[in-house]
């Protein structure tokens, strides 16, 4: 399998788990014995549907995935940088909201990391 194909199947299953586990707590099926910010809850569900259009993308080598690829990655870098600065700052934030988007970044890195086209 490529590099590219296997950063394609990590980007449509980090997309779907995302969007399956935000889901059941947006649809209040379950409840997280932790605090949940809403918007972190939306965003992160968003971006899920976000990834698995990256991944379809990646899959059929689209031009466009790349770009989005990045887009997706330095948002995820942001909100990460958002929630440690919130943290630090005493504001509410639980820690497994932060280690998940670590993994995110930390995933989403790998990808545009296994997408990058060499310079000519």
């Amino acid at each position: 399998m490529s590099k590219h194909r296997l950063a394609a199947l990590l980007a449509l299953v980090i997309g779907l788990l995302t969007i399956v586990e935000g889901g059941i707590v947006l649809l209040g099926l379950e409840t997280k014995p932790y605090p949940v910010l809403p918007w972190l809850l939306r965003y992160n569900v968003a971006m899920g549907f976000v990834s698995l259009a990256a991944g379809l993308g990646l899959w059929r080598e689209q031009g466009w995935a790349g770009t989005l690829s990045r887009m997706v990655l330095a948002c995820h870098g942001l909100v990460l940088l958002m929630l440690l600065v919130m943290h630090l700052l005493g504001m509410t934030v639980a820690v497994n909201s932060i280690m998940a988007m670590l993994f995110r970044t930390a995933i989403w890195t790998g990808i545009n990391f296994m997408i990058r086209r060499k310079a000519t």
